[in-house]
């Protein structure tokens, strides 16, 4: 959709009506929403992390995110601890390519869980 005020294209989850979108990069323009960094990383059960706070790792619990998604989320990070050595990469690719998979749909899902407090940053491919 194209942001009214700004006429500049902002994608937008289907689950999202125009109204809350408009009104969402109004509030990321004027730095109101938190910026959720999803990545993994060693010691942290999640891919949550919110740089210039208090609490750079973050729960699921500290943004209303559903037991489900926080399930699915952990699920994902002990799937990485399994099968990716950080000298040695991944086991097998196809483990790389199902977590690749698995980690974009749930960062589909965080974006529409936290919509109206947050922007979701992924940052989990390689660069």
């Amino acid at each position: 959709m194209v942001d009214p005020g700004t006429q500049i294209e902002i994608l937008v989850p289907a689950e999202i009506p125009d109204d809350r979108a408009v009104d969402h990069a109004r509030r990321e323009q004027a730095g109101e929403l938190h910026r959720i960094r999803f990545f993994l990383d060693w010691g942290h059960d999640y891919p949550l992390w919110e740089s210039f706070t208090d609490k750079y790792a973050i729960e699921p619990d500290d943004y209303g995110i559903s037991s489900e998604l926080g399930r699915r989320l952990n699920d994902w990070s002990l799937f990485w601890q399994c099968h990716f050595d950080p000298f040695d990469g991944w086991d097998e690719s196809r483990n790389q390519t199902r977590w690749l998979a698995t980690g974009d749909e749930l960062v589909r899902l965080l974006e529409v869980e936290v919509y109206d407090i947050a922007v979701v940053l992924p940052q989990f491919r390689p660069s």
